[in-house]
């Protein structure tokens, strides 16, 4: 059978029947064997990094392995931050590149022979899981299968398989292929299990943040078992959101730089923190530690490397989050912390469910969560709106938040909410800068008829750096407000045939918002602000997270 042929059946055999991507002449031969597949269809976006964004948000809506493709030079470099993203959180996405043909490799110590010619693998191995231009048509089911072990064994992260296209139109004996026959995993890494429930039960507050490594089903499913055992209060990281439903009882919610107050107070006051995946970064810890010093903090997390890169002084457990739970569920919890936990119930009352704490945009945005569908999918961008989706989140059974965590990606929620939309209906939540970034794909939302939904915050101006410039630049925002302008986003959704609607923020009621959410049909909701709109609380450089500006005296604890 044709190499291309065989390739795209093995993806199959891989349970991927959607691929994302963008054509050229040097993935031609993929595009072709899709087309003649029936099993597997290919997406096609405006831009190859729409693509890769789109794969990232499919893979992290349905909890699989997902593909995209795209031929060689620039559109390869097009992938370049999909792929960061999908390294830095952690997201199992092959991304395939076509290459010239191997009778074309510059030879000689010049730049370029080939047209389009261009080392994708070494440009990307640093962001990448692993890296490999396959120059053998016999390597293919091998370098496959190896792909999505390495993608998925560990800590996740993207696999990027470079293929020239004289290998990709090969005629190939699929019986005669090598396979990959991966070693037999081992959990050489043991922990002492009855010390941390001991732990647990000699604790007077304890506390629990969960990060991104909470993300799969089976860790979920045991995290509730366990929260339902101990009712110990729970916070959470940017990508934690979504792990526990907001109305479990002892939900604080998001914490960091731009946490709601509760969860950070409970972090300052707690006497233990269990720490599970999530990697006590700077914008959780805030640069100030010293909240952290005089308590317990047991990290779990399957990255050793994580475990020994905070400067706080930890019990590190490395092992999946999975066995942990099911190990620490089968031992009793009888420590009763029921003062604790009325504190925490004051806490959330007065600072996370009281909309008086609440700016205009959160009250907005809680309004969406609130007339939201239990499936719904929500895709916050990278800025402002991030951060008022975050605050305003109110999780119901079923649904998810994906956002831009580590590389911090502006541009990413509207082609990743276009992936989420093959999974469920998805909510995307942008800001005037980030939804510029990727605009070319409301024509996908058009042309595929999509159930995505977008808001788009809109203070004309770039809200999160120009809130720095005011605090460090003496308020002078070259880029963020002067010579920078945002567009009349209705007339442009209507240009794409999508239907959308302008709105000042404070006349955006309930009756707009059921209004907008009614059906699955893709719709943009412009909700205009002023230009000077916060991110409120934040924490300002220097201050422990328990002291956000503007400072609020803490009569509770």
């Amino acid at each position: 059978m044709k190499a291309s042929d065989f390739i795209i059946e093995e993806l199959n055999k891989h349970n991927i029947n959607i691929i994302f991507g963008y054509i050229g002449g040097m993935v031609a031969h993929l595009v072709d064997s899709i087309y003649k597949n029936p099993n597997v269809e290919m997406i096609n976006t405006i831009n190859e990094q729409g693509a890769g964004f789109a794969a990232e948000g499919y893979a992290r809506a349905a909890n699989q392995t997902s593909v995209a493709i795209a031929t060689s030079g620039p559109g390869a470099t097009n992938l370049i931050t999909p792929i960061a993203d999908c390294f830095f959180d952690s997201t199992p996405v092959l991304f395939i590149t076509g290459q010239v043909n191997t009778y074309e490799y510059k030879q000689y110590d010049i730049r370029q022979c080939g047209f389009q010619e261009t080392n994708i693998v070494d440009i990307v191995k640093p962001i990448t899981k692993y890296a490999k231009t396959i120059t053998d048509a016999n390597d293919l089911k091998y370098e496959i299968q190896k792909a999505f072990y390495i993608m998925n064994t560990g800590r996740k992260g993207p696999v990027l398989l470079d293929i020239p296209m004289d290998i990709q139109r090969l005629e190939i004996n699929e019986n005669s292929l090598k396979t990959f026959i991966p070693e037999q995993e081992k959990n050489i890494y043991p922990f002492n299990i009855s010390k941390i429930n001991e732990l647990l039960n000699n604790a007077k507050k304890p506390l629990i943040l969960i990060g991104n490594g909470i993300n799969d089903l089976q860790n979920i499913t045991e995290l509730n078992t366990f929260l339902e055992k101990t009712n110990i209060p729970i916070v959470e990281s940017l990508h934690g959101i979504a792990g526990v439903d907001s109305n479990y009882k002892y939900n604080l919610g998001f914490i960091g730089t731009y946490g709601n107050r509760a969860g950070n107070i409970a972090i300052a006051e707690c006497d233990l923190l269990l720490v599970l995946g999530s990697r006590l970064d700077v914008r959780q810890t805030g640069a100030d530690l010293s909240i952290f010093l005089n308590k317990t903090i047991i990290h779990v997390d399957t990255d050793e490397k994580e475990l020994a890169c905070s400067k706080l002084k930890k019990i590190p457990v490395k092992t999946n989050i999975y066995d942990f739970l099911k190990t620490i569920n089968t031992l009793p919890f009888k420590n009763n912390i029921s003062k604790w936990q009325n504190k925490m119930t004051e806490l959330k009352n007065t600072y996370t469910t009281n909309s008086k704490t609440f700016s205009l945009p959160n009250k907005f945005l809680e309004k969406v969560w609130q007339y939201s569908k239990k499936e719904d999918i929500f895709v916050a961008d990278v800025g402002q709106n991030q951060m008022w989706a975050a605050q305003s989140a109110k999780i119901k059974t079923g649904q998810k938040f994906l956002t831009s965590g580590g590389h911090g990606s502006m541009g990413f929620a509207l082609p990743a909410g276009i992936g989420a939309s093959f999974k469920n209906r998805s909510i995307v939540i942008t800001g005037d800068g980030g939804a510029q970034m990727n605009i070319q794909e409301l024509e996908v939302l058009k042309r595929r008829n999509l159930p995505v939904k977008i808001i788009v915050m809109n203070n004309s101006n770039l809200g999160m750096v120009r809130t720095f410039q005011e605090l460090y630049f003496d308020n002078r925002t070259p880029s963020t407000v002067w010579d920078y302008s945002a567009p009349d986003f209705e007339k442009i959704a209507a240009a794409y045939g999508i239907k959308a609607k302008t709105v000042k923020i404070e006349e955006a009621d309930d009756n707009i918002i059921k209004e907008f959410l009614k059906d699955n049909s893709p719709a943009l909701l412009n909700i205009l602000m002023p230009l000077h709109t916060q991110v409120e609380p934040r924490l300002q450089f220097g201050n422990p997270l328990n002291k956000q500006h503007p400072i609020i005296e803490n009569k509770i604890l």
